[in-house]
């Protein structure tokens, strides 16, 4: 598949107004927020000890209803460690996972090149998988992944009864169950409950600190009291055990305190949003009912054309609609994802609607043509109901 087009990072910086995740921050305005933040004044941390990774630790841990947490820098450290965990208890090198997971997408290889384990891959290239898709599964497993939301099928949530039963089935084989849940906060408003409710159907749960809420960045891994004092020496083997955290901590438990209580919002943004970009020539929104605050737009038109609209959009208005525009695999279709954070508060609904139909008119024009092919049409299933 050819390279998406380059983004412009500079143009973005320039931009008054973005679209998706939180209003970005500068360097000096990261300063000054952390500088001003209540848990600076906590003593500092040292190689992950420190009072600061402990109220971190513990809150997000009370959050997800697991009796210990860990701080985490990087979020392929954690899962890393807790798979190797999972599967060393199980004496099986299997791990059964969606083949878009971001454990085998994004992170070159590393649960097999560096612990020698072999994915599963279980399920079809647009939906989250279920207990059915098990089925043929005849291995030994040593742990069963499910990705919360399915980022690159759609940010898709498996229907609550789906996860309970894959809960169930896993239970029943005595297969851990571990939850890549690096946008876990942003699927509770759909399920309509808790992020305890949700992280109790697994055996391990990792949380990202920067995708939903904002932070620097880092994560926090969750499970029982036995498993995270197994975790721990392979954090420090991967060389994670940094030897001061406290910017990423604090910006951490700024954004659990700035976000979490607007999650819901964000949530609901976020379908309002793809409702109206549903009704622009030549875009069609997937799923049509966002089940989290980001889902995917798909766009007539090629990704070139498409990111040198978006460009002169940014540098006549100094709007940031999106970044990577993506190949797919229909000839004459392209995708881009929008994810909802406070951002989107400085624009309207209609606004945004208004500016895409700007960017379609441009990628027509420099392609030569007029009509879109690509008609609106919408799924209606929300994961909860």
């Amino acid at each position: 598949m050819p390279a998406s087009p380059a983004v412009n990072a500079e143009l973005r910086a320039a931009c008054t107004r973005v679209l998706s995740l939180h209003r970005p921050l500068d360097p000096r305005a990261w300063f000054q927020r952390l500088a001003a933040s209540p848990y600076a004044a906590m003593n500092i941390d040292q190689y992950g000890q420190g009072e600061a990774v402990q109220l971190l630790e513990g809150r997000v841990a009370a959050l997800l209803g697991k009796p210990a947490a860990v701080f985490v820098p990087k979020g392929t450290v954690a899962q890393m460690a807790a798979l190797r965990v999972h599967t060393d208890r199980r004496a099986a090198r299997t791990v059964a996972l969606h083949p878009l997971s971001h454990i085998e997408l994004d992170e070159d290889g590393a649960v097999e090149r560096l612990h020698h384990l072999t994915p599963v891959r279980v399920g079809t290239m647009t939906v989250p998988f279920t207990c059915a898709d098990l089925a043929p599964v005849r291995e030994r497993l040593g742990a069963l992944v499910i990705e919360l939301p399915l980022r690159r099928a759609a940010f898709q949530l498996p229907e609550w009864t789906a996860l309970v039963d894959l809960h169930a089935w896993a239970a029943e084989r005595g297969v851990p169950l571990h939850l890549d849940g690096a946008r876990l906060w942003s699927s509770a408003p759909s399920y309509g409950r808790t992020y305890s409710d949700i992280a109790a159907l697994a055996d391990s749960v990792y949380v990202s600190l920067y995708k939903d809420v904002g932070g620097l960045g880092g994560c926090v891994l969750a499970g029982q009291e036995d498993f995270i004092d197994e975790v721990r020496p392979w954090l420090a083997r991967h060389g994670s055990l940094m030897y001061r955290s406290f910017p990423l901590v604090v910006s951490a438990l700024d954004g659990l305190d700035r976000h979490l209580p607007r999650m819901t919002s964000y949530v609901s943004r976020a379908q309002a949003l793809a409702a109206q970009l549903a009704g622009v020539d030549g875009v069609r929104i997937r799923p049509g009912v966002p089940h989290t605050s980001g889902f995917q737009v798909l766009l007539e038109g090629d990704p070139d054309r498409l990111r040198q609209a978006a460009d002169d959009l940014a540098r006549e208005q100094s709007v940031w609609l999106f970044s990577e525009v993506r190949f797919t695999e229909v000839p004459g279709i392209s995708m881009i994802e929008i994810q909802v954070g406070d951002a989107a508060e400085d624009f309207t609904d209609e606004e945004i609607a208004g500016f895409f139909r700007e960017v379609m008119r441009g990628a027509r024009a420099a392609s030569g043509s007029q009509e879109p092919f690509l008609k609106s049409s919408q799924e209606d299933r929300v994961p909860g109901e």
